[in-house]
């Protein structure tokens, strides 16, 4: 059986507070999922080990091809501590496959960047946020969520946050 490539990404859509930013959304970074470890050793251990106690701050960042009041509105202090972003995105393969894939965020703006600007040259403005949310599903399925403010953290249908919450009686 010959490999297939599969869930390759063709084209998304940012949206921002509600609006969609279809046509200015030139690029974005997902929030990277990465485990925080703390090294340990313990009595009789030859060598310390990497222990992981949850995850490292979650970021994203996207470059919008227009300097949009509605995106910098969103950046003022005590405005939209609980933004909601979102990114929809179309992935195809071969065998003529074809997915959806949704990504939801909530967090707030901590950076504006407007970058260079030169006459007759387009403009970027960048954009970082700071998450306290992050969730991605694939053709409807959840592949994990983290939710900081509600305990939720689960992935491929464990929900690691409930186990948690369940063993301290929360």
């Amino acid at each position: 059986m010959a490999n297939q490539l599969d869930y390759i990404l063709q084209q998304f859509v940012l949206s921002i507070d509600g609006y969609g930013k279809a046509g200015t959304g030139e690029s974005c970074q997902l929030p990277k999922i990465r485990k925080h470890l703390e090294k340990y050793r313990g009595g009789g251990m030859v060598a310390p080990r990497q222990h992981a106690l949850g995850y490292e701050e979650l970021e994203f960042s996207a470059k919008l091809s227009a300097v949009d009041p509605q995106v910098i509105g969103q950046s003022g202090l005590l405005i939209a501590k609980g933004l909601g972003v979102s990114v929809m995105g179309y992935l195809d393969g071969d065998a003529n496959a074809s997915h959806t894939v949704y990504v939801y965020m909530r967090g707030e703006v901590v950076e504006n960047d407007f970058g260079d600007w030169e006459a007759g040259k387009k403009s970027m403005l960048s954009i970082k946020m700071a998450l306290d949310a992050v969730s991605m599903k694939i053709d409807g399925k959840t592949v994990f969520d983290i939710d900081i403010l509600n305990g939720v953290n689960s992935f491929a249908g464990t929900d690691v946050g409930a186990l948690v919450a369940a063993a301290i009686g929360a």
